[in-house]
């Protein structure tokens, strides 16, 4: 999702997560912090690198895409985690047991 320099104001085609983002007008730095919102949205801080007077605060809509992985990954994350509770039960048990 494309957003806008705060260098330069010239379009960034790249998603705020990326490694190392650069603009590709101006080619400064910039550095992408994650901002916890209530909304719909994803919020950013970006601002370039040594310059934070040039912060600017943007949202980006998640994507049907995000929204389906997100809710596979808590999913096998949950399942994931109640397995290993069995586990550790069951080992502790066993280990009282001995």
């Amino acid at each position: 999702m494309p957003f806008s320099c705060p260098g330069c104001g010239a379009d960034v085609g790249s998603d705020p997560e990326a490694w190392a983002l650069r603009c590709p007008s101006c080619g400064a730095v910039l550095r992408c912090r994650a901002v916890d919102t209530d909304g719909a949205d994803r919020a950013y801080d970006v601002e370039v690198v040594g310059r934070p007077d040039t912060r600017t605060r943007i949202a980006i809509p998640w994507s049907q895409t995000e929204t389906r992985r997100l809710g596979a990954w808590l999913l096998w994350s949950s399942i994931v985690t109640l397995a290993l509770v069995g586990v550790l039960y069951g080992l502790a048990r066993w280990l009282a047991s001995s």
